[in-house]
Formats: C-alpha cells, sequence, structure tokens
C-alpha cells in the first residue's frame, strides 16, 4: 500500500467537506435567530474565507469583484462580513509499518469570526461531531483513498478585539483529531437489519446495533478414497450450514424488546421454530437469510445495569417441503 503524504492543504480539504455536507450545513429555522439569518444556511451566514500558509485569504477588492462577476451587483460592506479561519497541522503519528499505513493527526483552526456567530459556529462543530460519531468516512490523499475517523474539540474563544474592521471580533480556536484507517471493509461497512412479526402481528422491520457480528459456513464433510489409490483419501462437502452470533447492548429497539421478552418467558412460547429474516449490507452488496433462533444469552451486568445480548441465528430448513 502507497504510503501518503499529509499537507495542511488536504486536511482542509477533508474538513471544508464535512462543513459543507447537507447534514451539517443545515437551513436556519430557528424563530429565535435574527431575521437576516432565516432561511439561509450555517455556512452562508458564518461566510468563512479558509485558507492555509501557503493561501492566504481574498482582499476586499478581490471579494467584491467575484461578487460583481456572480451577481452583477455589489454591496461594498458585504466584504465586512467575512470571517477568516487559518488551518495548519499539529502532531502527526504514523504507525511505523512497511504494509499498514495508519496515523494520527491534529489541525488546529484559528478562526476570526464576528462575536455574533461565534454560538452558530458552536453549534456547526456539535452538528458535526453528531454526524461523524463512531463512522468512518471516505477521504482523499491525492489519488490514495483512506477511511478516516474524525472529531472535534470545543470551540476555545481567545482575544476579543472591539474595533476590528468586522466590527467586534474574536479570535477562536478549535482542535480536530483525524485517525486515518487504511481503505478496507470496517465495521462501518457492516449493517443488520431483522424483519419479525410482533406480538401483535405487525410485520416490522429494525436494525440492530451491533457490538459484533460472526457469520459460520460449517460443511459436513465426508472421505473419499482416490481410485487409483485406496489407501489415500480426500474429502467432499456433502452439505453447509450457515450460522449467525449477533452481540447487542440492550438498547430500546422493537426487535430486542421482542426477543428479549420471548427468552424470557420461554414456558409459554408456542411456536419454537419461529422464522426472522435476517438482511446484511457489506458495502454495497445486501444478503437475505430466513433463519431460527440457536441460543440467546442475555447478561446483566450489577453495576451498571446493562445488558448484553449474544443471540445465535441459524438457516431454518424444510420440514416435508416447507418452510
Amino acid at each position: 500500500m502507497k504510503k501518503i503524504r499529509i499537507t495542511a492543504d488536504a486536511a482542509l480539504s477533508i474538513l471544508r467537506g464535512i462543513f459543507d455536507d447537507d447534514e451539517v450545513n443545515t437551513v436556519i429555522d430557528d424563530i429565535s435567530a435574527p431575521e437576516e439569518w432565516q432561511g439561509r444556511t450555517i455556512g452562508d451566514i458564518l461566510n468563512v474565507e479558509y485558507y492555509t500558509f501557503k493561501h492566504r485569504p481574498a482582499s476586499t477588492q478581490t471579494v467584491i469583484n467575484k461578487v460583481l462577476e456572480e451577481k452583477g451587483i455589489a454591496n461594498h460592506l458585504e466584504a465586512l462580513d467575512r470571517a477568516f479561519c487559518l488551518c495548519s497541522l499539529g502532531d502527526v503519528e504514523r504507525l511505523y509499518s512497511k504494509d499498514v499505513d495508519m496515523a494520527a493527526l491534529s489541525v488546529t483552526l484559528e478562526y476570526f469570526i464576528q462575536t455574533s456567530k461565534i454560538k452558530l459556529l458552536e453549534y456547526l462543530i456539535d452538528d458535526c461531531n453528531i454526524a461523524l460519531s463512531g463512522l468512518r468516512i471516505p477521504v482523499a490523499f491525492g489519488d490514495e483513498t483512506r477511511k478516516a475517523v474524525i472529531f472535534f474539540g470545543r470551540p476555545k474563544v481567545g482575544d476579543i478585539q472591539s474595533t476590528s474592521p468586522f466590527g467586534e471580533a474574536a479570535l477562536v480556536e478549535i482542535e480536530a483529531v483525524i485517525v486515518l484507517h487504511p481503505d478496507v471493509v470496517s465495521y462501518s461497512d457492516y449493517t443488520v437489519a431483522v424483519t419479525f412479526t410482533d406480538a401483535e402481528g405487525k410485520v416490522k422491520t429494525c436494525d440492530v446495533p451491533l457490538s459484533s457480528f460472526s457469520a459460520v459456513d460449517a460443511m459436513t464433510q465426508e472421505a473419499v478414497p482416490y481410485i487409483n489409490n485406496a489407501r489415500k483419501v480426500g474429502s467432499i462437502n456433502l452439505s453447509c450450514a450457515n450460522s449467525f452470533v449477533l452481540v447487542f447492548d440492550g438498547y430500546t429497539n422493537p426487535f430486542i424488546d421482542y426477543i428479549t421478552d420471548k427468552a424470557l418467558r420461554a414456558e409459554s412460547i408456542r411456536d419454537n421454530n419461529e422464522s426472522f429474516t435476517l438482511r446484511i449490507t457489506r458495502g454495497e452488496k445486501n444478503y437475505t437469510h430466513t433463519v431460527i433462533v440457536k441460543d440467546h444469552q442475555t447478561t446483566v451486568n450489577a453495576d451498571t445495569g446493562n445488558e448484553t445480548h449474544t443471540l445465535s441465528l441459524v438457516t431454518r430448513g424444510l420440514v416435508n417441503g416447507t418452510a
């Protein structure tokens, strides 16, 4: 695997992509927000010019000329509504290996922004952490791709300048950490959903919040001698059985509640061969199996009160030619 060159420009491109995502860069609909913010996106209101040490922010004349090209008219005060942000790299820690290219890098975002927009900047950073929590997202460094886990620190307000050309403005520093992994199939690429019929006869489908997942293909084999040498044998597979083990916490979830209720009142269950539809998504591919419960173990931790489930499922066979 080719090693990647880590630059401030590449890191800034990744962070800009997050800030511009529709899930983060939402439209303001809070009635308590200023009237001039209503119906505009967060990025449009913040109006930040991002740059690195290599690329400097645009001058007022450049900004006005650009607006003239785009709109045909320009208010000379538009440039005074801008904010600026310098992106610089901090520590970069690489995993020393000739095969695996992994790195953790810290990025510093130094904003020079109007104090009236600081609360909006805090919302933006919070929304980024919520949207990215637990995800490995694809990122690019040149022609190389990686998966990245990204999280942001809280905005730290430093010096406040009450007489800046932009009005009352402040220096706000935000630390971001980007952990890069090889671009391989990972936990975030797997989802498992179960379709079942609840106690009221309604068909429901729920995603299972997995802690771990395993799938096993168990082969039944028979030894077969070689035709020219009866003393030596090989093996052939006569059949294959599929089994799946799901480990998850006892969150409030219709399927988890249903399967737990069924396990705890096992003596009153009439149909011990109740089938479920298990849908496994790996990347862009989907796999569907009709399964029954082989084993269901529930463990409750006394110190936290949390319950952990280990659910074993096997593909359902046929009885007299019918499922």
